[in-house]
């Protein structure tokens, strides 16, 4: 299997990711659920009061890894690691970021009808504490080279 098509596995067999950001003093780890679109962009959603929101308000750029915790150490262990930049989706955008990451968390419509998953729900203000959705676009990818030897990364091309 070729690196591309093992990061997109990694990626496709995965419903978290740890996300670092920063607010330019600390760094900040969160685990978050996520979705993914055909263009391998990663929507979650979060509250507008979360650490990681308030450090993505300061600074868009962030780093992740996706892996599967279940892996034998040495042996299955496979992870990517990706570089991007995070925003809040808003406008013509948002009904489709609703429907990535909702029709996978939430598969079945009967339960989908359970939570309020409008624009206008995902659109209110900041002024009290609210949900909305992000967006990261991954500008690089990243797996362990296995080849190379232990603790060495590999740079994917995604052709993105």
């Amino acid at each position: 299997m070729n690196n591309s098509n093992i990061v997109r596995q990694i990626i496709d067999a995965n419903k978290f990711l740890t996300l670092a950001t920063t607010d330019g003093n600390s760094p900040w780890a969160s685990t978050l659920f996520f979705a993914v679109d055909d263009r391998l962009d990663l929507f979650y959603t979060s509250y507008n009061d979360s650490v990681h929101v308030k450090n993505i308000t300061r600074n868009p750029e962030v780093a992740l890894v996706i892996f599967d915790s279940h892996a034998i150490p040495g042996k299955t262990t496979q992870g990517v690691q990706i570089k991007g930049r995070c925003m809040r989706v808003a406008g013509e955008e948002l009904e489709k970021a609703i429907e990535t990451v909702y029709l996978k968390r939430f598969p079945d419509p009967v339960e989908r009808l359970k939570h309020d998953l409008t624009a206008e729900f995902f659109s209110k203000p900041d002024n009290e504490r609210v949900a909305h959705i992000y967006k990261i676009t991954p500008e690089k990818f990243y797996i362990l080279d296995k080849k190379a030897g232990k603790d060495t990364r590999a740079e994917v091309d995604m052709g993105i």
